[in-house]
Formats: structure tokens, C-alpha cells, sequence
């Protein structure tokens, strides 16, 4: 079962969120700012972050940087998801960026292409 880790400070987001993927069959962590998400991808070890830049605390911009600078964090691909827009450098850094609101559908395709696992050659 892949881990997903879910950063948000809207506790609606989240919830409803969690509630779906856990239906999708995904085991889920939550964290409401950047530094419980840090935190809490010690402990979970998450295959696929879903990120907000915008929290208190520490918002996901600075979560995003930490990742990348630390070798054991960097290959979990991030979703990025905001109502705002994202610089190029945070765009390079993201595996994918989903505007707010974005479509379920999109969401679930999306997590899924990030999640397939390479095939072995027969």
C-alpha cells in the first residue's frame, strides 16, 4: 500500500482528502504546516507528498527547499497545490503543480503516474 503524505492547514482540505485516497486504497499521513510535515516524513516515510504553499508555521515553499537539500527526501516526488502561482524554481523542484481547485479526477491521475513502478524487462 503507497503512503501519501498530505500538507495542508485547512482542515476541510484535508479531511476531504484523506477520505478519498483512503478509499483509493492509499495509507495516509497528515500535517498541517511545513515543519509537522518534516516531521512526520521521518516517521511515515511517504512515497508521494501532497503539498499547500501557503501555510503558517512553515509554509510549503520552505518545506520544498528543505526536501531538496536533503538526499533522503529528495526522490519523494512533491504535488504542489495552491491557489497562487509558483516560481519556475519551485515548479522545477515539484513533480507537479495543481491549481486550486483542481478537478479529482486530475488529482487521482496524477498520483497514480507518479506512483507506477518501473516494470521490470521480461
Amino acid at each position: 500500500m503507497k503512503r501519501l503524505l498530505i500538507v495542508d492547514d485547512e482542515l476541510a482540505i484535508v479531511e476531504a482528502l484523506q477520505d478519498i485516497l483512503s478509499v483509493e486504497g492509499y495509507d495516509i499521513v497528515t500535517a498541517f504546516n511545513g515543519a509537522e510535515g518534516l516531521h512526520r516524513m521521518a516517521d511515515a516515510r511517504p512515497d508521494l507528498v501532497l503539498l499547500d504553499l501557503m501555510m503558517p508555521v512553515m509554509d510549503g515553499r520552505e518545506m520544498l527547499r528543505r526536501m531538496r537539500e536533503d538526499a533522503g527526501l529528495q526522490g519523494i516526488p512533491v504535488v504542489v497545490m495552491s491557489a497562487g502561482r509558483i516560481s519556475d524554481e519551485e515548479r522545477r523542484s515539484s513533480a507537479r503543480f495543481l491549481a486550486k481547485p483542481f478537478e479529482l479526477d486530475v488529482l487521482l491521475d496524477t498520483i497514480a503516474e507518479l506512483l507506477v513502478e518501473p516494470q521490470p524487462n521480461a
